[in-house]
């Protein structure tokens, strides 16, 4: 059993490092060691908008102008991480610096990028450029 302490956390961690989101026209399964989407469409990953509903489950808020969709058809939602630490060495760096995420670029720790969720659904679109896509992508610490 994971304690209410260390559940709020996990959670505030998932929060801060992962803050990034893409959209993709791929609807293959899931597979445990993908690392990207299957058919991304946006070239890079959007800022997602964070927030927690209660001590342990956060929604992550991704909004994409239609615009940016023009000619897709989504099928695959993942939440990213941008400056996640690659090892435990980058772990003890950032922790010995005392540097939060969003200071990462500032620290001699190596981020990378890391894919914490991916979600396929039946297809949404076509979309004209005045269309706002948004999703909330909610994950509870249990």
């Amino acid at each position: 059993m994971i304690v209410d302490d260390a559940k709020q956390k996990v959670a505030l961690f998932l929060k801060n490092f992962y803050q990034r989101g893409n959209v993709g026209a791929g609807g293959n399964a899931t597979f445990p060691t993908a690392t990207d989407l299957d058919v991304p469409i946006l070239s890079s990953n959007a800022t997602t908008s964070n927030t927690m509903s209660n001590d342990t489950t956060v929604d992550f808020a991704l909004s994409i102008d239609g615009g940016n969709l023009l000619g897709n058809t989504v099928r695959e939602l993942a939440i990213f991480s941008h400056n996640m630490p690659v090892d435990d060495t980058d772990f003890t760096e950032m922790i010995n610096e005392g540097v939060t995420p969003d200071e990462s670029g500032s620290t001699l720790a190596t981020g990378g990028e890391s894919m914490l969720a991916r979600v396929v659904f039946d297809g949404i679109g076509p979309f004209q450029s005045t269309d706002v896509l948004n999703f909330t992508f909610t994950m509870e610490v249990e």
